[in-house]
């Protein structure tokens, strides 16, 4: 049948493929072969150049009658073996241009023979395998190898200086997540044909070779994420004005140098967790094409310039440094933004009404600053909001209900980031996947992907009503409102919040019941109410017998079995106030009474006291002289 797929099952050397001798070409992958596969049937298949296989393969040690072109071999974890040997008949291949032997966990401290014997070969890649020990280099000039991969492996020690030379050709060097010590070795200067040099999650130190930063004059990328390098970002004098894409992320930097502004054509700049210092670097309001920018937790200080306004930026995260002042009004024109990530600085003032300007915006953090005023209706209009984060600033008034009216949509996994010069041969290029954490209840609740869709207005100054159109973001999976001084009842309305995972109202100033109806949330896996004035019944349902009696402390008067105080208890029971009239009249009467009656008795005593005892008498007569005197002379003396 036309469009079919046919998915071979059992034994490869029962299968009718062995009959076909004149096989060039042989793709195994994607079948359910018995595993593992032997290749030994195909070992007289004289004419085979290329072969590829996704799953463990079996070889024997006899020799082929075949010179293969190019092999792809890659088991990509389901049945990987730590100790599996490079294929043995590899040894007797001497014409492959294109070698793939990835997530196999082949070991070994040496594949050189494999590059000696096969002098014509232009793309070798041996990731995430379990090679160890030093970095072994040819001797000889391997002139076509035009790609080499050996990532996510266990090499060890230094980088070899020679590898320019064995390698003048290469055009991606990609040796990442190995344990590489010692410096970048000043020879890659040499490869002026590199564009892709990845050298991330190692233990490199001291600074960028001056001469990569001359001699590398085609570089695209530069990646050197992960490791002790030191000193500035780029050397003060380089040719690299053709990267695209700078990632120096978790290092030890501490110069921006003024020449980064000659990387005109740079789309991607990540330099968080350095120790950069100082104002906001202006080189960067240059690079108009810049797509993502992070410089999130170094030391920059100061304002933000209002230069720094480029038109196709997607991803800005700014978080955990001293930027100081108001949001510039260069913001205004950053239509293509996406996720922007201010938290934790010192920002102050209002936030801007031009906010309804950043129509893409998906995920906006502004958690932890110094923002007051009111939080207007400009946030209503984007409609493509998955995550708000206003958390612990001074924002005051009452929560717009037209934020009801927002569809939360799930986050777009591509930023525009694909560009055809960054795709590498033989792998996809790793999109952006950002992680961001919304703290929440005291617990981290960690949002990946298209899963985020939150609220967080915690630690503010809010206060009226919480808006019943709340109820209306079905698909809400957090939402935090606590530490306010929010009034009112829950709204029944929040019946409907089916999705949400996470409720926080607590330390607010809500009084009435918890709605019934809020059983029904079958996702809700945290719930705090605690420190406000509610009262009656907790709902009873399947996740509310889960919450515990810290979501509820503070409020007196609820009652239920999550706080051990039975609703039948007559000190939960109001009691009936008596009318204006009935109050009066009773206490009214009480008072004449006993004021009458203790006034009798009073004197009644003071009578009997001056008659019984001659002494006090005496007392009692010259204390009464005394003050009439008293009163006399002072009347006499004041009066004019």
């Amino acid at each position: 049948m036309a469009g079919s797929i046919v998915v071979l099952t059992g034994d490869i050397a029962l299968s009718p493929l062995v009959n076909l001798t004149s096989l060039e070409e042989l793709q195994l992958s994607n079948n359910s072969f018995q595993i593992p596969v032997s290749f030994r049937p195909f070992f007289n298949h004289s004419r085979l150049k290329n072969y590829y296989l996704l799953e463990r393969d079996e070889f024997q040690a006899s020799v082929p009658t075949f010179q293969l072109d190019e092999i792809y071999l890659s088991d990509a974890g389901r049945h990987a073996n730590n100790n599996a040997a490079v294929p043995k008949f590899l040894y007797h291949q001497h014409s492959l241009e294109s070698i793939y032997l990835g997530d196999i966990s082949f070991s070994g401290k040496s594949f050189l023979w494999l590059i000696e014997n096969n002098t014509e070969l232009y793309s070798l890649t041996l990731r995430n395998n379990s090679f160890t020990g030093p970095l072994q280099i040819p001797s000889n000039l391997i002139s076509k190898l035009s790609y080499f991969d050996i990532a996510s492996n266990n090499f060890s020690g230094n980088i070899p200086e020679d590898i320019a030379t064995s390698f003048p050709g290469l055009r991606f060097l990609i040796m990442s997540a190995n344990s590489f010590t010692g410096t970048i070795p000043s020879s890659l200067g040499d490869m002026s044909s590199l564009y892709h040099l990845d050298l991330s999650h190692n233990h490199l130190s001291g600074n960028i070779p001056n001469s990569l930063g001359m001699g590398c004059r085609s570089l695209w990328t530069l990646i050197l994420s992960n490791n002790t390098l030191q000193g500035s970002i780029l050397p003060g004098r380089h040719n690299l004005t053709r990267l695209i894409n700078l990632e120096l992320d978790i290092n030890n930097f501490t110069t921006i140098p003024n020449s980064l502004s000659s990387c005109s054509q740079l789309e991607v700049l990540k330099i968080n967790l350095n120790h950069l210092e100082g104002p906001f670097p202006t080189a960067i309001c240059q690079h108009k094409f810049l797509r993502y920018l992070d410089i999130s937790e170094n030391n920059i200080a100061g304002i933000l310039p209002a230069c720094f306004s480029p038109p196709y930026i997607k991803y800005a995260k700014l978080s955990k440094n001293r930027l100081q002042g108001p949001l510039p009004h260069a913001f205004f024109n950053w239509r293509s933004l996406q996720i922007l990530d201010l938290s934790h600085n010192q920002l102050t003032g209002p936030i801007p009404k031009w906010f309804d300007n950043l129509s893409s915006l998906s995920i906006l953090l502004l958690n932890k600053n110094h923002f007051d005023g009111e939080i207007l209706s400009q946030f209503c209009n984007l409609s493509d909001l998955s995550l708000i984060d206003l958390s612990n600033n001074s924002l005051s008034g009452s929560i717009p209900p037209c934020l009801g009216n927002i569809t939360f949509r799930p986050l777009l996994h591509n930023l525009g980031l694909e560009r055809s010069g960054l795709i590498l041969p033989g792998n996809n290029l790793q999109r952006v996947e950002e992680l961001i954490e919304s703290v929440t209840k005291s617990i981290t609740l960690v949002y990946r992907g298209n899963t985020i869709s939150a609220i967080d207005l915690s630690c503010n100054n809010f206060a009226g009503h919480i808006p019943p159109e709340i109820g209306n973001l079905f698909d809400l999976k957090s939402l935090n409102l606590s530490h306010n001084s929010l009034s009112g009842t829950i709204p029944i309305t929040f019946a409907n919040l089916t999705g949400t995972e996470s409720l926080d109202l607590s330390y607010n100033r809500l009084t009435g019941n918890i709605p019934s109806q809020l059983a029904r949330l079958d996702s809700l896996q945290v719930f705090n109410v605690s420190f406000n004035n509610l009262s009656g019944p907790i709902p009873e349902g399947p996740h509310f017998q889960t919450f515990d009696a810290m979501s509820y402390i503070g409020n007196q008067l609820l009652c239920g079995k999550s706080v051990t105080r039975n609703c039948t208890d007559p000190e939960l029971v109001p009691v009936t106030p008596r009318t204006r009239k009935e109050t009066e009249f009773m206490d009214m009467d009480t008072f004449y009474v006993s004021f009458a009656t203790a006034y009798i008795t009073m004197l009644l005593a003071v009578f009997a006291i001056l008659c019984i005892n001659p002494y006090w008498r005496q007392w009692w007569f010259h204390l009464v002289e005394v003050s009439l005197s008293f009163c006399y002379y002072f009347v006499v003396d004041n009066l004019p």
